[in-house]
């Protein structure tokens, strides 16, 4: 759950606060996750104010070398905070752990109404636990 809520505060920061600069690739590391080929970028752009931000890695599925340049969008808020613009890898993860995160408390609740529903369901099975 903590991914999801640090997930949903960066694409908030970024959808409200957010803003397009042009960036600089300085270094691009590929791994390869469940048969596909993902890149860890980490770039350097400049804000309104010319002042230079190197972001944290980003994550993208487009193979990118040093020295190309990319959109991104940053939180005018905190600069580090940038994904390229048109990723969807973020929005991707969020929505899937947002679902698993739904259906976990929506199961827990039926068990909780399950149980509530009998109270003596716990001690009936104990009394026929240790018969011969």
């Amino acid at each position: 759950m903590a991914v999801t809520f640090s997930d949903a505060k960066i694409i908030f920061g970024l959808a409200r606060h957010g803003e397009e600069t042009l960036a600089t690739i300085v270094t691009s590391e590929s791994y390869v996750y469940r048969n596909r080929e993902y890149y860890l970028v980490t770039a350097e752009f400049t804000d309104k104010y010319n002042k230079t931000y190197i972001t944290n890695t980003i994550k993208t599925e487009n193979s990118l070398k040093p020295g190309d340049k990319i959109t991104i969008i940053y939180n005018k808020f905190s600069p580090q905070v940038a994904d390229r613009k048109d990723n969807s890898l973020r929005k991707k993860k969020f929505n899937i752990n947002l679902y698993i995160c739904f259906i976990f408390i929506i199961l827990t609740i039926q068990g909780y109404q399950e149980f509530k529903s009998s109270p003596n369901f716990w001690r009936s099975k104990r009394k026929y636990k240790h018969k011969l």
